[in-house]
């Protein structure tokens, strides 16, 4: 599949000075703040447990999506997507299937998780103007199959998800093409192709997307960027194109890794955690430690900022997962039965399954910053019923990164690096 590549054309945080230029008095000077206005995310009390919960949701969803032959791949992950998407899902659900989804969510019934996933929708853009995070959702019905959905559904998904709803004929090549422009506009070209063909008696589909691009606070310079050899864990190299750069940046150190943070845009808002393995220690240890008791230290006012030589890969990854499987070890499972499945609050004369989610994503890191997107998908179906003062981080062998806004503590990506 061809890639589609463009640059980040966001605005950063600059700190300009001027040299040659005096006064006799300050007296008069007009002082211009030309900063991005940042702004955090106002939540409830309950909403924040929420984010909490949400981030356990998000190691768990993680890790299930790591195992076996996963272990060893250069993995993406949106845990929010799959989080938007289990919440429409959710909206249309009954009983035990109801009970099943919000409790691998971890939070809340139907109105509660309704009313978070809208504040996060609304408000998480907001929070930097020089970062853009986008977010849009679709119910997809397919005509041929005459699924009536019910109205309360319909709103609620546009009040709380602002989707739209769309009406295609599976059987048709323009409905793929209508899917995969869908996909495509709302990832900003990342995910030009969501699948090679629609399954024709399917009854709907449910989609959300995700779309993140964010300059550096500073970026890397090109010119320091050179081939470098990369260790993979089973101590074969290659070569990979490492940038560098020395910077004052937050550090840390944990029993299995050493962690740091490069933030995004304003600075105080959004940025990248990158947990490096500690000699002896893999990327499988480094995600079988990482639990709710360890996100503080990542937060932006408390890991030590230092005086930091950094290295790290420019890199682009992408990943198709398959979200069905990890949300079944996590005890999702009648909605995945065709006589068990309770979606009875979507449609007003069929009853529905899920019979598969996916979520394909993909992130390109380079000297400007990071841009990445998800696009997750539900298909429903008919039922027949630390370190010291000046020190190095070289990141040049695998590693697990996050892509998190600070003033929610939400994790909106997830992923590992392996080297290819």
């Amino acid at each position: 599949m061809r890639k589609s590549y463009y640059y980040v054309v966001l605005a950063a945080f600059m700190t300009m000075s001027f040299s040659g230029c005096s006064s006799d008095s300050n007296e008069g000077d007009i002082v211009i703040d030309m900063l991005p206005k940042t702004r955090s995310v106002e939540l409830t009390q309950e909403q924040k447990e929420f984010v909490n919960k949400n981030n356990e949701f998000a190691l768990n969803l993680y890790k299930a999506i790591c195992q076996g032959e996963n272990a060893d791949k250069s993995i993406i992950v949106s845990p929010f997507s799959a989080t938007y998407l289990m919440g429409m899902l959710n909206d249309g659900a009954a009983g035990k299937t109801a009970e099943e989804i919000t409790t691998a969510l971890g939070f809340g019934g139907k109105q509660s998780v309704n009313d978070f996933c809208k504040a996060m929708i609304e408000q998480i853009p907001e929070v930097d103007p020089s970062v853009s995070l986008t977010n849009a959702n679709c119910v997809v019905v397919n005509e041929r199959q005459n699924i009536e959905l019910k109205d309360q559904f319909v709103s609620d998904i546009s009040n709380y998800y602002k989707g739209e709803v769309m009406e295609l004929d599976f059987s048709s090549s323009n409905a793929l093409k209508a899917v995969n422009d869908w996909s495509n506009r709302h990832t900003g070209g990342m995910i030009p192709k969501l699948m090679d063909q629609l399954k024709e008696d399917a009854a709907l589909m449910l989609m959300n997307a995700i779309s993140f691009k964010a300059t550096w606070t500073e970026k890397f310079d090109e010119k320091d960027t050179q081939t470098e050899t990369f260790t993979k864990e089973d101590g074969t190299t290659q070569s990979v194109q490492m940038m560098h750069r020395h910077a004052i940046a937050r550090v840390g150190e944990e029993t299995d890794c050493y962690t740091l943070l490069l933030p995004y845009g304003s600075g105080d808002k959004w940025g990248m955690t990158i947990f490096l393995p500690k000699e002896g220690k893999t990327v499988r240890d480094v995600i079988n430690s990482l639990d709710m008791s360890k996100w503080l230290p990542y937060n932006y006012g408390s890991a030590s900022p230092m005086d930091v030589d950094i290295k790290l890969p420019r890199f682009e990854s992408s990943y198709k997962a398959d979200v069905k499987s990890a949300l079944q070890k996590m005890g999702v499972e009648s909605v995945f039965d065709a006589n068990k499945a309770d979606l009875s609050l979507i449609s007003k004369n069929k009853n529905l399954y899920v019979y598969k989610i996916t979520q394909t994503a993909a992130i390109e890191v380079n000297e400007e910053g990071t841009k990445a997107s998800a696009v997750t998908v539900a298909g429903a179906d008919i039922a027949d019923l630390f370190l010291g003062e000046k020190v190095c981080f070289y990141a040049n062998t695998p590693f697990v990164y996050m892509i998190r806004e600070a003033s929610s503590g939400a994790v909106f990506f997830i992923g590992t690096y392996q080297g290819e």
